[in-house]
């Protein structure tokens, strides 16, 4: 069963992945981007926060986008420019990278729970006409996020080393001319101690505690809405509810996401340390990666359907202008050509119907 697996997995990293990935990493940069561009023509502390949310997401597909065609020209076509050291350090800060903005990414979305359920409870409060979350607010939350990010970079960065290896054994297989061809590998730290130690903060840390205070925040987020229905029943603020309710939805949508993806890989990577299951965690680690690359393209689409704002200025992008424009100026000529058609033949019926009947020719025209 187990093998069974393994080769699904391996199967898979070999045919499926580089496709799929490169269509999610090119679909969310394209949609963050398009995001950071509308919010920063509608600023407010909440907007920026998502822009700062976006612009994680952002760093992680044009990550993703770049470590898989590394991957793609390094292990199946064999290109020997891969193969230099120079190549596998940039490899290695794309790792390095990849992680902080992966974690940037889950502690953004705890963050934001916590704005949300702080700006629930001002909403029940029927006194409440200030809006809580300020500037100030905005970047202390901001500011904690990356500096915890910070924490973790150089134990990430050290979990793995540049390595000099005699040949490609892959490669040499598939191209005989390569074999003997000198490459250099990411690997991971020849320090066992370092490796699990960095496993073990960044599963704890990064995913399982962050997924077990989404859960929490689900919880207090749905109660308080409850609460918010019962005032909006009993005082008639029905306006005040309908505001927060379909926001609200789409953000918990983004943290169930969060929870169903980070809390397993948290429970495997921990669990690789405990168990010999070092190949079958290597090879989950693409799947790993598209759940990743899937949720960030589910964040955009949550974005744009939780803001009538941004879906009004997402069709009034230059692109769909352009498209719109060109679209209806052919569709404009083609009713003036059937128009100009159908007055020729108008005008020659009325001709018709009106010219006289010719003498000279002893019988009339029907």
């Amino acid at each position: 069963m187990a093998s069974s697996i393994e080769d699904f997995l391996e199967e898979y990293s070999r045919t499926l992945h580089a496709p799929l990935a490169l269509v999610l990493c090119i679909s969310g940069a394209c949609g963050h981007l398009i995001t950071i561009a509308i919010l920063s023509r509608m600023l407010n502390p909440t907007n920026a926060f998502l822009i700062s949310m976006s612009c994680s997401q952002l760093a992680l597909c044009v990550n993703f986008l770049y470590s898989t065609l590394f991957k793609f020209a390094s292990e199946e076509l064999c290109q020997p420019f891969f193969f230099s050291y120079y190549m596998a350090k940039s490899m290695h800060l794309s790792v390095t990278l990849s992680a902080l903005v992966n974690i940037s990414a889950v502690f953004h979305v705890v963050g934001l729970s916590l704005i949300r359920y702080k700006s629930l409870s001002a909403l029940a409060n029927i006194n409440s006409t200030q809006q809580w979350f300020s500037y100030q607010k905005f970047r202390l939350i901001v500011i904690t996020i990356y500096v915890s990010v910070a924490v973790f970079a150089p134990f990430i960065y050290f979990t793995s080393e540049v390595e000099l290896l005699p040949e490609k054994i892959e490669c040499a297989i598939k191209y005989p001319e390569l074999r003997g061809q000198p490459v250099y590998e990411l690997r991971f730290s020849s320090n066992p101690i370092l490796q699990s130690f960095t496993i073990w903060l960044f599963h704890l840390c990064a995913k399982i505690i962050p997924a077990i205070i989404l859960c929490l925040m689900t919880i207090l987020i749905l109660k308080k809405l409850k609460q918010i229905q019962e005032l909006s029943a009993r005082f008639a603020t029905v306006e005040r509810e309908k505001a927060y309710q379909l926001t609200t939805n789409f953000i918990l949508i983004i943290m169930f996401m969060f929870i169903i993806v980070e809390l397993p890989q948290g429970l495997i990577g921990i669990l690789s340390t405990v168990f010999d299951v070092a190949q079958f965690f290597y090879h989950l680690g693409d799947i790993n990666e598209m759940m990743t690359l899937l949720t960030s393209c589910i964040i955009f689409g949550c974005f744009c359907l939780m803001n009538g704002k941004i879906r009004t200025a997402l069709l009034e992008i230059f692109c769909l202008k352009l498209c719109r424009k060109w679209t209806r100026k052919a569709f404009d000529k083609r009713i003036i050509a059937s128009s100009a058609h159908d007055r020729l033949i108008a005008y020659t019926s009325i001709k018709s119907v009106e010219s006289p009947p010719n003498k000279s020719c002893g019988y009339a025209e029907v």
